[in-house]
């Protein structure tokens, strides 16, 4: 936090600009506005060192107002109206202790660095995964079954060997058993929770899953809960939430306000948290835009000149594409039936316009993760974990209309299990359903995080390998199945060995998805008819 001295300083520097708009706003010379702002960029310079980005913004916008106030690009109307507005926001944040505006790294920043230090798993990245447990049998049975998900595996018998081998290197994620001899159970909850404050994830292994256990892995800040006997592929999909491999972009939002400063003064707020962000003014750009767009989030105006901001989210509710897309309105008016009109609309929220910023932005991010939560969660065929056929085929429309405006390459794999009906036939569909598990894992660990990958049906599957060239994307499909034909997708006896063929067409050469679905099939087939567990282009 800043120190007492500096935070009286602010409150002189506060009185400054309060004063010194006062007398520029009522003014009609022009020297009183750059007076004005001069005295803004002087107060700017004073915190330049301190990391309070809110602060620095909302100086920003102020001196880029009164500039454009002073060449004539805004009216002096629309000049006292954008300042004002930032003028309000940092009176009534100083009225509040602390002054969330002020906020010096805490809550605001740390938010900035999670988003910001989150591990980027490259094509050739490999996750680190540790394991700790007592019983050598499991931890090396489980070390044997991550590795062949591309896994870099390390197994440790004991905390204390673990943390030996943090002096050489630390790794992405920690399997950690919590009932173990020479360690209690709040010892290991307390070693769980020091290993999230490094940055390390942490999922916890017990047979035990009773209230008691799980408050405690809550608490320690772990990131999800195994129960043994551990079934793997539910485990790599656990893994792989945890790390947040299944996020394939930033967060979109789009935004519609009549008043080109809020735009620009949020634009420069959520360029902080990596977002996505697009400004309009008009309800018809945003509508049309969005045909192309995805989406995590719309900000709207409620009253604007031509179409209120209500009817739009109505409009927007239309599209079922936007069905999980959170609506959140920034408005002046706060009044109950406001409120309950604006939730009638299909929004999910109101915030005040004079709402401190750093709030606005923790109360938008919170929102933003809980929807892609939902998202994933209903987008998935429930027996892979990968996408679902609708949400993989859309993904892939989604493909075609970007490459219309930014051409760039994609390919589209289809891939067939090879005599899949003999897995059902010889052990039963529940071996089959393990069999499909498995390879969606598989599938879903071995690419990208831009690259897609979802079921189309049966024993089927899709793989969009986004900005990836023909030849790098039969390359890298080509591993993949060679490290199928070595998984053993059954552990008991006996085991089940598969592998699969493939068609690979380039996305970008065709018009529209059917005719290129066609094509892989066609290419499927002849990988079939020419013996099976190959890729054909």
């Amino acid at each position: 936090m800043l120190s007492n001295d500096t935070c009286e300083q602010y409150k002189q520097d506060l009185k400054r600009l309060v004063q010194s708009w006062s007398v520029a706003r009522v003014s009609k010379k022009s020297k009183d506005l750059t007076s004005f702002r001069n005295t803004v960029s002087e107060v700017a310079q004073s915190y330049a060192s301190f990391p309070l980005f809110t602060l620095h913004e909302m100086l920003q916008s102020m001196q880029s107002t009164c500039e454009r106030g002073m060449s004539g690009q805004y009216s002096s109307v629309r000049t006292k109206a954008d300042i004002d507005w930032l003028m309000n926001q940092l009176i009534r944040s100083n009225k509040l202790t602390p002054d969330p505006i002020l906020s010096e790294s805490d809550e605001n920043e740390e938010l900035l660095l999670d988003r910001k230090t989150q591990p980027a798993y490259g094509p050739q990245s490999i996750v680190k995964v540790a394991i700790i447990d007592d019983e050598k049998s499991v931890g090396g049975l489980l070390k044997a079954m991550l590795e062949q998900f591309s896994f870099d595996v390390s197994y440790f018998e004991s905390t204390a060997d673990f943390e030996i081998s943090l002096q050489q290197t630390q790794p992405d994620l920690v399997l950690l058993d919590i009932t173990m001899p020479a360690i209690s159970t709040e010892q290991v909850f307390d070693f769980a929770q020091q290993l999230v404050q490094r940055n390390i994830k942490v999922i916890t292994c017990s047979s035990l899953f009773n209230f008691e256990t799980r408050l405690h892995a809550v608490r320690a800040g772990v990131s999800d809960y195994a129960v043994k006997p551990v079934n793997v592929y539910s485990l790599v999909e656990k893994i792989t939430r945890s790390l947040k491999r299944q996020v394939n972009q930033n967060y979109q939002i789009v935004m519609l306000d009549d008043q080109v400063s809020m735009g620009e003064f949020y634009q420069a707020v959520f360029s902080h948290v990596n977002v996505d962000f697009h400004f309009f003014q008009q309800a018809e750009e945003l509508l049309d835009a969005i045909e192309h767009l995805q989406p995590d989030l719309f900000l709207l105006d409620r009253i604007m000149p031509s179409v209120n901001g209500l009817e739009v989210a109505s409009m927007i509710r239309q599209d079922p594409k936007f069905d999980f897309s959170p609506i959140v309105f920034l408005t002046a008016d706060e009044q109950l039936d406001t409120k309950l009109n604006i939730l009638a609309h299909g929004a999910d929220d109101l915030i005040a316009k004079n709402t401190p910023t750093p709030l606005v932005l923790k109360q938008v991010m919170a929102r933003l993760e809980r929807s892609a939560f939902i998202k994933s969660f209903v987008s998935k065929d429930p027996l892979t974990g990968v996408l679902n056929h609708g949400q993989i085929v859309e993904a892939a429309n989604h493909q075609l209309r970007l490459h219309k405006r930014h051409p760039t390459p994609c390919v589209l794999a289809l891939i067939d299990v090879d005599h899949f009906k003999d897995v059902n036939d010889s052990h039963g569909h529940s071996a089959g359903d393990l069999v499909l598990n498995g390879l969606g894992q598989l599938l879903q660990s071995s690419v990208r995080e831009t690259d897609l990958v979802g079921r189309y049906g049966g024993e089927e599957f899709v793989i969009l390998f986004v900005d990836c060239e023909l030849a790098q994307a039969h390359k890298k499909l080509d591993a993949i199945r060679e490290r199928c034909t070595k998984m053993h997708f059954v552990q008991h006896k006996p085991s089940i060995a598969i592998s699969f063929s493939g068609g690979l067409v380039d996305l970008s050469e065709h018009k529209e998805l059917p005719p290129a679905i066609s094509e892989a099939d066609r290419l499927l087939y002849l990988a079939k008819e020419s013996g099976r567990n190959q890729i054909k282009i």
